[in-house]
C-alpha cells in the first residue's frame, strides 16, 4: 500500500509542469537593476541615458517583479489557501497597497527621496523671529547687493568678492531655520534678504534681516499652487526682484506683486495668466487645503523671475495652445507649437502703473526667466520658450528673431536660462539627455540671423540650474555631476560626481557649489580638475533654490529650511 502511494505521488509530482517563469523575472529584473546601477556613468556617456531612467526603474521594477510573480502563482498554481498561496498575495497586494497609501518624493533626477503618507494631515510650523524694525531700507543700495535671480546681471556671476580656501578657515553659521515650501532664491538689498514662501493656503513674500534671519515684513495672500499629478512640489517658484526701493515678485499661479519695500505693503497686481486667457483650475489636497493649477500645458507653476528693462518688467506670458493656427518649423525637426490669439511669448508692465504695455510673440513658454543682453551688435531680451530659442526687442515686444530647441512644457521642460559667452555668442542647454548649443550670429544691417555651432547632448544636461562662464569655460550642475567644459566647442575638461541637481555660482575665480543634498562646496574655476577648497554641510530639505551672496555672507535655502554663513575672504 505504501509502494503505491509512492508511486502515484511521483507520478502526480512528474506530471506537474515545471516552469522557470519566477526566476526568469527575477533573473531579468536583477541583471537590469545591476546594469543600469552599476554601469550608470558608462551608459550616461555611451547612450546618453539620463539618470532619472535609472532612478525609475529602480523604483517601478522591483515592484513590477513583485507583481508579476505573485499574480502568476495566484493564477496558475494556487489550488489551495496555504503558506505559499498566502505569500503571494502578499507579493502582489503590498505593492499595490504601498503605493496607494504613500507617495514618492521625487528629487531633481527622479531619484526617491522618501515616502510620505498619501493622506498625512501634519504641516510644517514656521515660527517667525521678529526684527527690531518692521521696516526696511532698500531704497539705499551698496556694492555688494545680489537684488534678482542669479545676481547684478543675471548671469550666475559675482565678480567684487574674493572667497579664501576653506581649508584655512570654515564658514560660520550665522543663523538657520524653518522656512515655507518654495523653490524661490533670495535676492538682496542693503543687507535685507527676500524670498517667497508657501505657508499652509498663503502665499508669502517675506523680507529678513540678513544678519539675524528675523523677520522684517510679511506680505500674504491667498494663494497656493499645487500640480494635479503631485510630481512638481508646492508653492513659489521664481526669486524676487528688488529695483529702486520695490519688491516685484511672481506667485506660483502666475500673478505678479508690486511691494513697498519699506514694510511690503501691495501698490499693484497684475495677472499673467489671466491677461492671456488663462483660468485657474481648484482643488483641495487631502489636508483640506484649496490649491490651483493652470488650465495650460504650464502644469508646473510659473517660475520665471521679473526682469526689468527701463521702466518695464519683463515676464512670460503663454496661453491656451490653438490647433487651429499650429505649423510645423522644419529647422531641426521641432514642431512650433503657437499660442491661442490671446497669449503672447512675452508681455510688459509699467513698473509705476502695473499696466500692460505691450505683448510681443506668439509661442508657448516654458520655465526659464528672461535675460537682457547685447549680443551679435543688438540690445534683445533673450529667452527659452517651451520649444524655440527667442529673441524680441525690449521697446515693441517684436520677435528679432527664433531658433529650435526641444521641449514641452507639462514633459522635459526647458528650465535653464540663455547663457551670454560673448559679445556675438550664447549658449543654451537643458538636461533629458538634451545638453547644450552654442549659437552664433550674423549681422546684416542689424537683423541677426543665428547660427548653430558646436552641438552636444551629453554636455551641460542642466536642468534646474544654470551655465556660468569664466576664462572661455562654462561651468554647470550636469544632471549629477560638476562639470566644466570649453565654452564654444563644448569640449569636456572635467567631471566631479554627488551633487544631484543643486545650484553654483561663480564668486570671483571660484566656484560655490550647493548640492541638491545641501552639502556646500567651495572649487576653483579652473579647467585643469575638480579642486575643492573645503565643504560643509548646512541645511536640510531638497537644494533646488538658486544661491545669494552679499559680501561674505552667503545663503541657502531649501523647501524645509534656509541659513546664512559668513564666508573667509581673501586679505
Amino acid at each position: 500500500m505504501t509502494d503505491q502511494s509512492e508511486s502515484n505521488s511521483e507520478q502526480v509530482t512528474s506530471a506537474r509542469p515545471k516552469t522557470f517563469f519566477p526566476w526568469v523575472v527575477i533573473v531579468v529584473v536583477t541583471a537590469m537593476l545591476v546594469v543600469l546601477n552599476v554601469f550608470d556613468d558608462f551608459l550616461a556617456e555611451a547612450v546618453n541615458l539620463d539618470p532619472g531612467v535609472k532612478n525609475l526603474a529602480s523604483l517601478g521594477l522591483p515592484m513590477v517583479a513583485m507583481l508579476l510573480i505573485g499574480g502568476w502563482y495566484l493564477l496558475r498554481r494556487a489550488r489551495s489557501f496555504n503558506l505559499a498561496t498566502f505569500l503571494a498575495l502578499i507579493c502582489f497586494v503590498a505593492p499595490i497597497a504601498f503605493m496607494v497609501l504613500f507617495q514618492p518624493i521625487f528629487g531633481g533626477n527622479a531619484n526617491v527621496e522618501r515616502f510620505e503618507p498619501r493622506f498625512w494631515g501634519g504641516k510644517k510650523a514656521i515660527v517667525a523671529k521678529a526684527a527690531e524694525s518692521s521696516t526696511s531700507r532698500l531704497e539705499a543700495t551698496t556694492e555688494f547687493d545680489f537684488p534678482q535671480f542669479l545676481g547684478p546681471n543675471r548671469n550666475g556671476r559675482v565678480e567684487n568678492v574674493a572667497l579664501d580656501d576653506w581649508n584655512k578657515v570654515q564658514p560660520k553659521e550665522l543663523w538657520k531655520q524653518p522656512v515655507g515650501d518654495a523653490w524661490s532664491g533670495f535676492a538682496i538689498v542693503n543687507g535685507f534678504a527676500i524670498t517667497q514662501e508657501q505657508r499652509d493656503d498663503l502665499e508669502c513674500v517675506v523680507c529678513y534681516e540678513i544678519e539675524t534671519g528675523n523677520t522684517v515684513w510679511n506680505y500674504s495672500v491667498a494663494r497656493r499652487h499645487e500640480d494635479f499629478r503631485g510630481f512638481g512640489r508646492v508653492g513659489p517658484r521664481a526669486t524676487p526682484t528688488i529695483h529702486k526701493g520695490k519688491v516685484y515678485a511672481t506667485s506660483g499661479t502666475g500673478v505678479i506683486d508690486c511691494l513697498n519695500g519699506e514694510d511690503g505693503s501691495l501698490i499693484w497686481s497684475f495677472d499673467v495668466p489671466a491677461a492671456v486667457g488663462i483660468e485657474q483650475v481648484s482643488q483641495t489636497n487631502n489636508r483640506g487645503l484649496a490649491f490651483s493649477q493652470e488650465n495650460s500645458t504650464l502644469i508646473w507653476g510659473r517660475s520665471p523671475s521679473p526682469l526689468i528693462v527701463d521702466d518695464l518688467l519683463i515676464t512670460s506670458a503663454g496661453g491656451i495652445a490653438n490647433s487651429a493656427i499650429e505649423g510645423n518649423d522644419s529647422k531641426g525637426g521641432v514642431t512650433e507649437k503657437f499660442v491661442s490669439p490671446d497669449g503672447a511669448t512675452l508681455i510688459a508692465i509699467d513698473i509705476k502703473s502695473g499696466r500692460e504695455v505691450w505683448r510681443g510673440g506668439k509661442r508657448m513658454v516654458a520655465y526659464g526667466s528672461p535675460i537682457m543682453a547685447t549680443v551679435g551688435g543688438v540690445r534683445q531680451i533673450l529667452l527659452i520658450a517651451e520649444d524655440h530659442c527667442v529673441s524680441h526687442d525690449p521697446a515693441t515686444g517684436e520677435e528679432l528673431w527664433s531658433f529650435p530647441w526641444p521641449g514641452d512644457s507639462s514633459a522635459a521642460a526647458n528650465c535653464s536660462q540663455v547663457t551670454v559667452i560673448d559679445e556675438n555668442s550664447i549658449m543654451i542647454s537643458k538636461g533629458y539627455s538634451t545638453g547644450a548649443q552654442v549659437i552664433t550670429f550674423e549681422n546684416s544691417d542689424g537683423n541677426l540671423k543665428p547660427v548653430a555651432e558646436a552641438r552636444d547632448p551629453r554636455a551641460l544636461k542642466t536642468k534646474f540650474s544654470n551655465p556660468v562662464i569664466y576664462d572661455g569655460h562654462a561651468y554647470a550642475i550636469s544632471d549629477r555631476f560638476v562639470e566644466c567644459v570649453d565654452a564654444k566647442t563644448l569640449k569636456k575638461k572635467w567631471r566631479r560626481r554627488g551633487f544631484g541637481t543643486g545650484q553654483l555660482l561663480l564668486v570671483g575665480d571660484k566656484l560655490l557649489i550647493h548640492a541638491e543634498n545641501g552639502k556646500l562646496a567651495l572649487a576653483e574655476a579652473t579647467p585643469d580638475e575638480y579642486r575643492e577648497l573645503g565643504s560643509i554641510d548646512t541645511i536640510s530639505g531638497t537644494c533646488w533654490n538658486t544661491l545669494a551672496i552679499y559680501n561674505d555672507l552667503v545663503l541657502v535655502r531649501s523647501d524645509e529650511e534656509a541659513a546664512c554663513y559668513r564666508l573667509p575672504l581673501m586679505k
